[in-house]
């Protein structure tokens, strides 16, 4: 399966301010791990909800007390649109 993940200015932003909390890299790990939750392809131990409503096909993941929020664009190479990471009482806004 071909991947492709792609940040928004926010989350770059978040990245760029905070490298002690996350890394890019440990933020690829935990997108293949939960796309890989998503598809059954293996049982990985992420904490991974899909949001409802007005952010219905959008998939949150929880770790520690950060929250990462993206979608998946399916076509040739599944897109990874990661739309916002963020604290717990800040993200939902």
């Amino acid at each position: 399966m071909n991947v492709k993940i792609s940040y928004t200015k926010k989350v770059d932003k978040f990245l760029e301010k905070n490298p002690n909390l996350i890394t890019e890299e440990e933020l690829d790990e935990l997108l293949i791990s939960a796309v890989k939750k998503i598809f059954k392809i293996e049982n990985a131990n992420v904490d991974l909800k899909m949001l409802k409503g007005s952010r219905t096909g959008y998939f949150r993941i929880r770790k520690g007390d950060r929250r990462i929020v993206f979608s998946l664009v399916k076509s040739e190479i599944l897109q990874i649109i990661v739309n916002d990471i963020g604290f717990r009482g800040n993200i939902y806004k």
